[in-house]
């Protein structure tokens, strides 16, 4: 939780209900419910780039979600809390 709360809800909201413009809501995410964990951590890895062809808004996911100093242990535990909100 406070992975994502220093991380991600910039961009995807401190409830992951999304922001408008800036991420999507991942709380009722069909992408996350439908991927594997570790599928979900090499996405989070990578990231998406804005002329990505699924991705549909037009804005950069950023690589570790804009934190490199991210660890496997801090992916993996921000996954599970991604699969605990849904």
């Amino acid at each position: 939780q406070q992975i994502f709360a220093t991380t991600c809800a910039a961009c995807h909201g401190q409830n992951a209900e999304g922001i408008q413009g800036l991420g999507k809501a991942l709380r009722d995410s069909q992408f996350v419910a439908s991927r594997s964990d570790e599928e979900l951590i090499e996405f989070i890895r990578v990231g998406r780039a804005p002329d990505h062809p699924e991705n549909d808004t037009g804005i950069a996911m950023p690589p570790m979600g804009g934190n490199p100093s991210l660890t496997d242990d801090d992916l993996q535990n921000l996954v599970a809390h991604l699969r605990s909100l849904q």
